[in-house]
């Protein structure tokens, strides 16, 4: 009994200390921060913005506004996880879907990100990319 307490305890340190901004990886810490960004809808009746801020605790907070003919139609806040794996961008909002949204990015200088969404077909375990769109330091 005092084995599992103990490999419990254990567990629970290191994935506390798995979030410390120390133990983030280099290619992670280039995401901290407050970007913006925005994707505009192809019939252009719509247009989607955002500021979301990235702590190094994998973290986030997302303000995201709704513009339907340029007028503003909803806002809403958000806030989850987020982490790099490989060449994997994930996010995580808190209570929204099952799975994390996976994007493929890369890096367009040192103020910006082009973000390509991932998904997989179910079936075949296809992956699919989705749409993209750039994020842009603000701060």
């Amino acid at each position: 009994m005092k084995n599992i307490v103990w490999h419990i305890v254990a567990l629970t340190l290191c994935l506390g200390s798995s979030l410390n901004a120390e133990n983030i990886s280099p290619d992670s810490k280039k995401f901290v921060g407050v970007w913006i960004g925005e994707y505009i809808h192809q019939d252009r009746s719509r247009r989607d913005a955002w500021t979301q801020t990235r702590k190094p605790n994998g973290t986030f907070k997302l303000v995201h506004e709704t513009y339907h003919y340029k007028v503003l139609s909803s806002t809403e806040v958000n806030e989850g996880t987020w982490w790099v794996e490989k060449e994997y961008f994930y996010e995580k909002q808190n209570g929204v879907h099952d799975r994390p949204d996976k994007y493929l990015y890369e890096f367009i200088g040192e103020n910006k990100i082009k973000f390509t969404e991932i998904t997989t077909d179910d079936k075949t375990s296809e992956d699919i990319e989705g749409y993209s769109f750039i994020d842009t330091r603000a701060d």
